[in-house]
């Protein structure tokens, strides 16, 4: 999405000299100002971070041994029965009795004790949560009627066998009679249509973003059900990473669009303006692989194609790609990975997905946090080192950290360990490690940007947001809090952050009234808990089961007219119409991921049966509130 502008780059940039609330009143008055001003705005806080760096102590998680002797002093005496078990106060520690004495262990970061046993946080306290009832919305089916028929149309309609990857469809129609006059229909019962049934694939720039999604929800099904469907899915989808991967000819560099020759409903574009390369490169621009394997593009003297020295992809000679890849397809691809990585134990799976890990972290520690294209050029929105004004310098941090971190994991490797710890966290004193001048003049540890999100923009607690934001770094903390079970430090501070600056913000705005089905569970899985929190999201849950019970049972184009029905309250951040408050999800127009844009909108949609999108959101947030027992088989 290339307008995930710079204007929320710096978005203030970090405005915010005192704190990211005094940032955000100074912003609310310049968001017209241009990018000029926002640069000025990062300029001055660069200036005021220039002094000499602090070193703060970092958690590795050998601390937890003290806090486990303070708890045992506490509440836990020497006497006990063989087996008998005990949790600490804190809940960090579990008490065996072994021979008349307690042995203890120290619960992973990522686990607390519970009913004497180191359980997932989201398991502490064996949370019930309510089905959502009487909403008026809601449709006759039940929220695993509706997954089941959505799991079942993906793969017969939306996923590819040949393309490998899922997409929305207008299929073939035919002509029906209406009275006096002639109207149209699918040419089958969306039950009976398959992908053989398409005339027009719903293409385009954000295919991995979407399709990633859609693996994602197949990772978390395997989860639940060990379903051999879903692992075929997984891998037929997993394929098509590694394709969209390797096509680019660059390790760890995903493409934004790839499209083989031959392919019914889809095809490479006719226009050859369309492969002329952009000269400042901040539009997408089509390659071409010629029959010798060497990417082509056109020049804009002769308007012909011309070979380049980019070569090495036989493999997919007649093929077309998109160049230019963004961090939203990133944050599709990531979370994907990561929730395969987690949670498919399939050895030969796994160790594919290590590989793509593996290729991303290499091409992020090489480049210094950026993503180098095809053509050596970094990408427009492939900037990931935090003072590169690309966005906000929180989402910098967490969306680094996140991927740094997965590589970690998923390898073994010590240059990523040290990179993490001693580069981006700065563990073993301040010093420069990466080459941009704003990183060398002035290093930092990453964890000191975390909390500057500055995500709210705009009057009336942030009319002027950035909803392709909300998304990717919602993910970008979702994984580092998954991932980071060692810096305790950083994992507590991700969790604040989603909580404090995202979910739970002072606005009337804040993400916890969208009722969005996927932030509410990401948030719901990954808020500290335990005995010292607010517990679990139990609201955030509801809300979310309420927005899946009012989802449609059928993502056919439908009619709907929020401009009607909800007045203009103020304007979006591209100009368009805003409401004063969310509009609920059974009244909405329909999209190809509807968790991902504004509840916002005021717009109207007519029903067209033969459009049909892919059933993604609803299937990622349905399986995720399973895996995470937010969900009953039942419901």
């Amino acid at each position: 999405m290339k307008d995930l502008c710079i204007f929320v780059a710096a978005l203030v940039f970090f405005g915010c000299k005192t704190s990211s609330n005094s940032a955000l009143r100074d912003l609310e008055g310049r968001h017209d100002s241009g990018t000029d001003a926002i640069t000025e705005v990062g300029k001055d806080l660069l200036t005021d971070l220039s002094g000499e760096g602090k070193v703060e102590d970092v958690d590795t998680g050998e601390g937890w041994v003290s806090e486990a002797d303070e708890a045992q002093q506490s509440g836990v005496d020497g006497g006990c029965q063989e087996g008998e078990r005990k949790c600490s106060e804190d809940a960090k520690v579990l008490f065996v009795c072994q021979a008349g004495a307690w042995d203890e262990t120290v619960c992973a970061p990522s686990r607390l004790c519970f009913e004497g046993a180191c359980v997932e946080p989201w398991r502490y306290g064996n949370p019930v949560f309510e089905p959502c009832k009487d909403d008026p919305l809601a449709t006759e089916e039940s929220l695993g009627e509706k997954a089941r028929y959505y799991d079942a149309i993906a793969k017969r309609l939306h996923l590819h066998p040949q393309l490998k990857w899922a997409m929305g469809a207008t299929v073939k129609k035919k002509e029906v009679q209406c009275g006096d006059e002639v109207c149209y229909e699918p040419i089958k019962s969306e039950d009976e249509l398959t992908y053989e049934d398409v005339e027009r694939w719903w293409t385009g720039e954000n295919d991995g973003l979407w399709s990633a999604h859609y693996l994602a929800s197949q990772a978390f099904r395997y989860a639940v059900t060990k379903s051999e469907e879903a692992l075929e899915n997984i891998e037929v989808l997993l394929e098509g990473e590694e394709t969209r991967m390797r096509i680019t000819g660059v390790p760890g560099l995903f493409t934004r669009q790839f499209i083989p020759p031959g392919v019914a409903g889809i095809g490479c574009p006719q226009n050859l303006d369309a492969y002329v390369p952009d000269v400042e490169k901040d539009d997408n621009k089509w390659v071409k692989i010629g029959d010798d394997g060497c990417v082509y593009v056109v020049s804009p003297e002769t308007m012909e194609f011309v070979r380049t020295e980019h070569c090495g992809l036989q493999e997919f000679s007649g093929y077309c790609f998109l160049d230019n890849v963004s961090q939203d397809e990133y944050a599709g691809h990531m979370l994907a990975l990561g929730v395969v990585y987690k949670l498919v134990d399939v050895p030969a799976i796994q160790e594919r997905v290590r590989r793509l890990l593996e290729q991303v972290g290499d091409h992020l520690m090489m480049n210094d946090l950026a993503f180098v294209d095809w053509d050596g050029r970094v990408t427009e929105h492939g900037k990931l080192w935090v003072t590169s004004l690309a966005d906000t310098p929180g989402f910098l941090a967490a969306e680094s950290l996140a991927f740094v971190r997965m590589a970690i994991e998923a390898t073994g490797r010590k240059d990523f360990y040290d990179f993490y710890h001693n580069c981006l966290l700065q563990e073993n004193g301040i010093k420069p490690c990466l080459h941009w001048e704003t990183e060398a003049s002035n290093p930092r540890s990453y964890l000191d940007y975390l909390d500057m999100m500055l995500a709210y923009v705009g009057p009336n607690g942030g009319c002027k947001s950035n909803f392709n934001n909300f998304s990717m770094v919602m993910t970008f903390l979702y994984l580092l809090i998954w991932f980071e079970n060692e810096v305790v430090e950083v994992k507590e501070k991700a969790q604040e952050v989603m909580d404090e600056q995202l979910m739970r913000f002072s606005s009337p705005r804040a993400l916890i009234t969208h009722k969005n089905a996927w932030f509410n569970f990401m948030w719901a899985a990954s808020k500290k808990l335990g005995p010292k929190s607010d517990g679990p999201a139990f609201d955030a849950v509801h809300d979310a089961l309420c927005s899946l019970a009012e989802f449609p049972a059928s993502k056919h184009r439908r009619q709907a007219d929020t401009e009607a029905k909800y007045p203009h309250f103020c304007e979006g951040r591209l100009g368009d119409s805003q409401t004063e408050f969310p509009v609920p999800v059974g009244e909405r127009c329909l999209s190809t991921f509807m968790w991902w844009h504004s509840p916002y909108d005021r717009e109207r949609c007519e029903e067209v049966r033969w459009d049909i999108y892919m059933p993604t959101d609803y299937l990622l947030a349905y399986w995720m509130g399973r895996f995470y027992g937010f969900i009953s088989e039942g419901m």
